[in-house]
């Protein structure tokens, strides 16, 4: 396995518009060299003691599970244009029946990546950023789920901007997003929602090393089972680079919210986000948010108005050697959950460490293990509970 260079630049160049998650959603992030298109066959072979651990009269049911996925992956640099796709399709199978009623014993294990920019000018430029997820499993990088639900949900999003560059120092984006979610469980179906966004972002160098930002956005959300809002946000910010490999991104500002038939609120929010390539062979990542968002306000028949929630999350990455690399990571996420029946708080830690290992050039082994601790101040949804779950596996690449 060969190292490969990361470029800090497009964090700045980037600014995260697009709120895809707390990290980019790809797993060619950072990357400044072209990958071919490839293919790839995964194997895996897991234990999980606490299948089912938002059902409380079945938490503590351990069974050994299959994966199975194929995918694609291709990166390409061009003169004008830079193409990002990677698609996984797979399937999670459980090898026993799991003992809740209703719960399943296969899943969906689908995600896909599509990354699109191209510079029409040297003043202008055009991108669209696509995910789409299909399966089980929350990923508390992105932002979306806070707990595993009991079946399969859908996630589509799509960030599409167009960048102008005024002079030497003032450049402007404008964009428009959509996001939908909905769950195959009809339970969870009230939680089911469409969001759509516009964003409007000026951007200033002040400096070689810093571009001043100033942010409006926009979020209209229908909302399935509760009720609907409309939210607006201004940010300042500052986008610095620390030292050749380091890079800061910070923004604080207001929140203006709307749920119907309820007041308008305002509340404070921000995002920080840090990247630093430690060495050649070591990088890591920190992020914080919080804002009052429009996802996770449903849950075991429970209506909330507003979902206060704070995000923290950390990834590492090192290469001990060119055959062998390992990742880590910890996500936080506390939710405060207000408005319409007795108030909730719940927290989530997660916890993440694996080792990749090349065997042959186009055979690669893993081991994965992840542990998750869930708290819950209140007794509305009753979501304390322990998980580990440890995973091994082949991954073929042609």
């Amino acid at each position: 396995m060969k190292f490969t260079k990361f470029c800090l630049v497009s964090a700045l160049a980037t600014g995260s518009l697009a709120a895809q998650g707390v990290f980019d959603v790809s797993p060619n992030d950072g990357l400044v060299e072209d990958i071919p298109l490839e293919f790839s066959a995964t194997v895996n072979l897991g234990w999980d003691d606490n299948v089912t651990p938002s059902v409380p009269s079945n938490r503590g049911d351990s069974l050994g599970y299959t994966s199975i996925n194929v995918g694609a992956n291709y990166l390409s640099f061009g003169p004008q244009t830079n193409i990002d796709f990677n698609l996984k399709l797979g399937l999670l199978h459980y090898f026993d029946n799991v003992e809740s009623s209703g719960v399943k014993d296969t899943y969906n294990d689908t995600k896909g990546i599509l990354n699109i920019k191209h510079n029409v000018s040297e003043r202008l430029y055009v991108q669209t950023r696509n995910y789409i997820f299909y399966g089980l499993e929350p990923d508390y990088t992105h932002g979306v789920v806070n707990d595993r639900s009991n079946d399969d949900y859908f996630l589509f999003s799509t960030d599409n901007s167009l960048g102008y560059k005024w002079n030497a120092r003032l450049a402007t984006v404008t964009g428009i997003s959509f996001r939908t979610l909905n769950y195959d469980n009809e339970i969870d179906q009230v939680n089911d929602r469409q969001s759509v966004g516009v964003y409007q972002q000026f951007r200033y160098v002040a400096g070689p090393q810093s571009v001043a930002t100033f942010d409006y956005r926009y979020l209209a959300t229908d909302v399935n089972g509760g009720l609907d809002s409309q939210s607006h946000k201004l940010l300042v910010g500052v986008e610095h680079r620390v030292s050749e490999s380091g890079v800061f991104v910070g923004k604080v500002g207001a929140q203006f919210r709307k749920v119907d038939t309820r007041s308008s609120q305002t509340d404070p929010t921000f995002e920080l986000a840090y990247i630093q390539r430690v060495n050649e062979v070591f990088r890591v990542r920190l992020n914080a948010a919080y804002d009052v968002n429009d996802y996770g306000t449903s849950s075991s028949g429970a209506n909330f108005e507003n979902n206060q929630a704070f995000r923290f999350a950390s990834a590492g990455d090192y290469h001990l050697s060119q055959d062998l690399y390992f990742t880590g990571g910890v996500n936080f996420v506390t939710n405060d959950y207000y408005g319409g029946r007795p108030d909730d708080d719940s927290q989530v830690l997660n916890f993440h460490i694996g080792a990749t290992y090349s065997i042959l050039d186009n055979l690669n082994a893993n081991v994965t293990y992840n542990y998750t601790k869930s708290y819950d101040d209140g007794d509305t949804l009753n979501r304390e509970y322990d998980r580990s779950r440890v995973q091994a596996g082949l991954t073929y690449i042609f």
